[in-house]
């Protein structure tokens, strides 16, 4: 299988990036909307329950419970939003890599991009694994080796095609 023309590998890659970034849109602004959403339910609750449409019950946890919701959507935010960028980042170097011309500056810097929106994202793993445990509700958050070790790949790969992108700029001077 060719690497760039139509049916390439290239090519099938960026359709389904192209697929995966319209899904992550939609989930991050269906996301965004419960975002906005989440702090006004309990007024909501209590204004439907005097048209007696809703029983509201009141047992005191009730904002432990919409911070837990809150702090698994932000949660959901974060994650949503570092793939989202990761996706674009990605199809633009496979753009250049359909072009015939992958070892540029620019696809160093977008892999660079790529390794700290990951860092971000596990370190918010992190964060928001300690405010589970401050505020005491249950947010599943895991973190494993090879989430580290995949942030690591990115940071070479972001090395390996600025030196690329360095020896074909030096090679273009020289013919």
């Amino acid at each position: 299988m060719r690497a760039i023309g139509k049916g390439s590998l290239a090519s099938i890659l960026a359709m389904g990036l192209h697929v995966t970034r319209i899904i992550l849109s939609i989930s991050l602004i269906g996301i965004v909307l419960m975002l906005l959403i989440i702090p006004f339910i309990p007024s909501l609750a209590v204004v439907l329950s005097s048209f007696g449409e809703l029983e509201v019950a009141n047992d005191g946890d009730e904002r432990l419970v919409e911070l837990g919701v809150y702090l698994s959507v932000a949660h959901a935010f974060a994650t949503t939003a570092v793939m989202l960028f990761v996706v674009n980042r990605l199809l633009e170097i496979l753009k250049t890599l359909r072009l015939g011309s992958p070892f540029v500056k620019e696809n160093a810097d977008r892999f660079r991009a790529v390794g700290y929106a990951l860092l971000i994202g596990e370190g918010a793993k992190f964060a928001f694994g300690f405010l589970s445990l401050v505020f005491r509700v249950d947010i599943e958050v895991n973190s494993s080796f090879i989430s580290w070790l995949a942030v690591i790949a990115v940071f070479v790969l972001a090395e390996v095609f600025h030196e690329g992108a360095r020896m074909k700029e030096e090679q273009d001077l020289t013919v």
